[in-house]
């Protein structure tokens, strides 16, 4: 019974590695996918993306809102340097965080549950992803678009907040186990 408990966790552990390292190609080619993109098919999206966000804008009307106001000109003075950007530029700025966020989640949680080691899933959740940025705009010279160490930056810090958000759930849930249900965490080996 014991060894067929020991066989289940091993065989939990392979299925998780192997659904989050699917993910974590897939998520690799989607950033590499977007960087492909020729410079006029690029601007086309976030476009698309700030006319949508104009729609939704006017029903919800959260552009006006104070709190909206402030993070947008923070994120400016952040990212550019200046207020006086176009929305469309602070879009695709965005989307370098955003997807970024999500890939140093998935690299941290990928070798979390590989490695079983949160100093180790850490410093990869962050400098795979930091790799991947310079490779990324590495990647644009090819296809006639600007490459800028500002977007890696930028791409840099959406991985380390991704990072810090799955540390602090592996942390908020291994607390919960000790502290509130009496259950010491355990960790798969």
């Amino acid at each position: 019974m014991r060894k067929n408990r020991k066989f289940d966790k091993r065989q939990k552990k392979l299925s998780l590695i192997i659904i989050f390292g699917i993910i974590f190609s897939l998520w690799i080619f989607l950033i590499f996918y977007f960087s492909s993109k020729p410079p006029t098919e690029s601007s086309m999206q976030s476009h698309f993306v700030y006319k949508l966000l104009k729609k939704v804008d006017s029903v919800i009307d959260f552009s006006n809102t104070a709190i909206f106001q402030r993070m947008e000109r923070k994120l400016k003075m952040i990212w550019f340097k200046t207020e006086y950007v176009p929305a469309e530029m602070l879009i695709r700025k965005t989307a370098h965080f955003g997807l970024y966020f999500i890939f140093g989640s998935i690299t941290t949680i990928f070798f979390y549950i590989w490695k079983s080691d949160i100093i180790v899933s850490s410093i990869i959740g962050v400098s795979l992803p930091a790799l991947f940025a310079v490779l990324d705009e590495y990647n644009q010279l090819f296809y006639n678009r600007g490459s800028s160490l500002n977007d890696v930056f930028i791409d840099i810090s959406g991985s380390i907040f991704g990072m810090i958000l799955v540390i602090v759930s592996i942390g908020t849930y291994k607390v919960f186990n000790i502290f509130l249900l009496k259950k010491p965490h355990k960790q798969f080996k």
